[in-house]
C-alpha cells in the first residue's frame, strides 16, 4: 500500500467518479436530489464531491491531509 492510500483509491475510480459526477451535475441542473429520512424526503445537502466520496468509500479529511503531506515533501525535496 502507498503512502497516500485515499489518493490511490481515489487513483483506481477517476473514470467512473467523474462519468458519474457528470452525471449528478445534469442531474441537479433538472432535478432536486433527495433522499429519506425518518419517512420524510428531504433535499440533500451535499456537494457533489461528497456525494461521489460517500459512495466511493473516500475519505475526504484524509484526502486533505495527504495533499498537506505531499506539498510538505515536496517542499522539503522528497519525493
Amino acid at each position: 500500500m502507498s503512502d497516500y492510500p485515499e489518493h490511490e483509491k481515489l487513483e483506481k475510480i477517476a473514470d467512473k467518479s467523474q462519468f458519474l459526477g457528470e452525471f449528478l451535475e445534469w442531474l441537479q441542473g433538472k432535478y432536486t436530489i433527495a433522499e429519506y429520512v425518518d419517512d420524510t424526503l428531504w433535499p440533500v445537502r451535499k456537494s457533489i464531491q461528497q456525494l461521489l466520496a460517500a459512495y466511493f468509500e473516500i475519505d475526504l479529511n484524509a484526502l486533505e491531509r495527504e495533499k498537506e503531506d505531499i506539498l510538505e515533501a515536496h517542499r522539503q525535496g522528497v519525493r
